[in-house]
This record gives structure tokens, sequence and C-alpha cells, in this order.
């Protein structure tokens, strides 16, 4: 058994290196049993720190019950994976929960990659960690999950949803007895070009005998953009999933030549080529990634468009029982030029409250970010913003809830406003 030390480094592993072309892969997901795991309807795997079960204040409550315990059937013969990774659906909990981490089969610890939720920031993530194989047994595998209190007054997080990955190796049986091994895709741009147009096509080139073997196909892109996994990364592949599908990437499509739509109108003037890749997922149950394609830019003429992120957040940035928080985020000197504004900003719903309006505004003017149902979920919000809102230099941003439980958490890596400039 490899140290803990090393695995520590594992679970730290350039993520982007798990995706690497040209691999095929299954994915096992968590099946719930809200009996075993003492959950309401509709909630997910919650984990708790060592010392609840007997803390004065929570012990009794429903929540403490909860053993962090999730049991996954992987029926795959590990002789013929190449490697094997973890991917979370992650609340990051109550803010300043220390050292989350897991087990598998009684085997690790692996640690949960930093999501800043121990430095007291509202996070919510999709960390993938990769596995040793032989940590993992054909059949059911147990993954055991925990968390340290730290500074917090209860250390608490959630798994919405989580799933093994299992990278299968190029001669695997299956592979060979579909006659996929020698499947090869790549991603193709409508046009001539690799300059961008604000709305540019894709599609999938691959031999014609295998399309009607395919599901449907995914597209992902990197470029410098809104950090929409909260991994602490601008320039990064965008896309993650809720309950298990796929949003914010490019598109998805599920009829032959399965073309999309990429529409960059406000994607950030970029200062490196773009790339971008697909996910191809077929009918017997294999996922495939393409090689990227690289090199991809905007015309030299293009307007300027330009992301702008608040000067500093709260710790946290989470309001409830009238507890307002505020915030700026700079804007250039001249705003002339605005053509078009939107808002970004992710948050767990918690919940508004019934005694106050207009529970988030950007210099006095109400815009709405929540689902209006405190539905205890990530809510990824995008929406246009008016211009004349706006003013030059510091524009203030202000949240609050009166609820007396969650109330809205502000998840990383907080508001963010694009800003596009007129062409010309």
């Amino acid at each position: 058994m490899k140290s803990t030390a090393i695995l520590l480094w594992l679970a730290c592993f350039n993520v982007e290196s798990l995706f690497a072309e040209g691999i095929f892969f299954r994915e096992h997901w968590a099946q719930w049993d809200h009996r075993v795991a003492n959950l309401r309807e509709g909630e997910r795997l919650r984990v708790n720190d060592p010392q609840l079960s007997l803390h004065p204040n929570y012990g009794k409550r429903r929540e403490a019950r909860a053993n962090g315990l999730q049991l996954i059937s992987i029926p795959e013969d590990l002789f013929s994976l190449e490697r094997a990774e973890l991917y979370l659906e992650l609340w990051g909990g109550h803010p300043k929960t220390a050292n989350k981490r897991f087990f598998v089969n009684g085997r690790g610890p692996y640690a949960i990659p930093d999501d800043r939720a121990q430095a007291g920031h509202c996070a919510y993530s999709y960390p993938v960690i990769p596995l040793q194989v032989n940590h993992l047994v054909t059949g059911t595998n147990a993954f055991q999950f925990a968390c340290d209190r730290g500074e917090t007054f209860w250390g608490h997080y959630i798994v919405d949803e989580l799933a093994v990955r299992c990278v299968l190796e190029p001669n695997h049986p299956d592979l060979l007895a579909s006659g996929l091994h020698e499947f090869t895709a790549q991603v193709k741009v409508s046009g001539p070009s690799p300059v961008l147009a604000d709305r540019t096509g894709l599609s999938l080139a691959c031999p014609q005998r295998f399309l009607a073997a395919i599901q449907s196909v995914e597209y992902f892109g990197h470029y410098l953009g809104y950090d929409d996994n909260g991994d602490g990364l601008q320039t990064d592949w965008h896309g993650y999933t809720h309950d298990r599908v796929y949003q914010g990437h490019i598109g998805k499509a599920v009829t032959a030549p399965f073309s999309v739509d990429w529409n960059t109108r406000m994607m950030p003037s970029q200062i490196r080529p773009m790339r971008v890749k697909a996910l191809v997922h077929f009918k017997e149950g294999f996922h495939y990634w393409t090689p990227p394609l690289t090199g991809l830019t905007f015309p030299s003429d293009r307007p300027r468009v330009a992301l702008h992120g608040c000067d500093a957040l709260p710790i946290p940035f989470w309001s409830r029982a009238e507890r307002l928080k505020q915030t700026t985020i700079t804007l250039p000197a001249d705003l002339s030029r605005l053509d078009t504004v939107q808002l970004w900003v992710r948050i767990w719903d918690g919940g508004e409250g019934t005694r106050l309006a207009d529970h988030f505004q950007i210099n006095g003017h109400p815009y709405k970010i929540t689902s209006g149902r405190s539905n205890h979920d990530l809510v990824f919000t995008r929406q246009p913003i008016d211009p004349a809102h706006l003013k030059p230099g510091k524009n203030k941003i202000s949240l609050i809830s009166d609820t007396d439980h969650h109330g809205i958490e502000v998840c990383l890596p907080g508001p963010c406003l694009i800003l596009r400039e007129k062409a010309g």
C-alpha cells in the first residue's frame, strides 16, 4: 500500500491530465438508498465531524445520524482497467470545515482537494480524484467520507452525486467485442478558419460506420472565463454537472452529425488560443474523450469583452437573520462604449426568508439570483444587467436574507460582471 503522503499528492493531481485524449471509460454512479444513509428524500450523502453525535446542541438532530458511508457497485474486471477516478458534486459545507477526505474499502485516506471552505468561504465544487485500482474490488465498494470540525461550529458537508470512472485499457475485451477499439474522432469547426465568429458551428468527425453506435456528443471549451466549476481557475475546461447532467459547457447533440452552435459572444477576450474537445457517449455505456482541437482564436477586431470579479469577498459570503453582506466590483473609468452586461453568480440556496425583499442588489437595483423556493441546492444565475445601473469605479453588491437557517450562500468565485463593448 502506498503511503498517505503519496495518496494526498495523488488527490491534488492535475485534473486536466485525467481527461487525456483518445480514452474510453465507463461511469458507475452511486445509487442512493435513503434508508441506509438516514437521509430525507431529495437529499444526498451528509458527512459530519466525529464529535457531532454527542454535541449538546446538534447531536439529537436528524442530520447527526448520517454516517458518511456510500456503497457503489463496480462490475468491472480490474485487470483490464488502465486507471480509475472518483468524481463528486460537492457542497463544501459549513465554512471552516476541515480535512475533507474519504477511504475506499478501508484504504486511504484520500484527500478531497481544497475548495477553500476550510478558509471560511462558501463553496461548491466538482473534484476529480485519482484512485488506486488495487483499492477497488469487483462488486460492491464502500466509500467512507469524513471530515474534522476545524474552526467551525459543526464540521459538515454534502456529496450530492458521486461516480467512479473506470478508464479502460485500449485492448479491453468489451472494446474488442464491440469494434470500438478502432474508433477515432475529432472536433470539426465549421468553415476553413480557426478564427471564431460570435456563433460557430462544431461537429464530430469520425468514421461513418460508428455513427449508429453513438448516443450523444457533448462539447467542452478550454478558455479564459468565469470559474463555473469552483476549482479556482479561470483558464480551464469549462462545464460541470448538476444532478449528473452537464451544464455550462458548449452544448450537446443527439443526432448525427452531432452538431452544436457555440455562442461565444460574451466570452472574455482571450490571452491565449482556445481549445475544444468532445465527450462521445455510446449506446453500450462507453464514453470517449476526443483529442483537443487547438489554436482557436477570436478576430483581432472583435469588440472587447472583459470579466470583472469582486474586489474582496466577505468570509463567508453568506446572509441569514437579516445580516447584510456587501462587497464591490470595480469597473473601468469609461463605460460609454458598453453594449451588453451580464451578471454571473453561483449560490447555494438555503432560502430568502419571508420578511424582506430585494435580496441581491447592484448599486441599489434588485436582481433575482435565487430559486424562490429554498431548494437547498446550487443555483447558477446568468442574467442581463441594465448598463444604466452601473457606474465607473466601485459598484456596490449587497446581499441579505431574513431566514433563521441557511439563507443565501454565495459560492466562490463570487458575483462577476461581464462587459461587452460596442463594435467599431
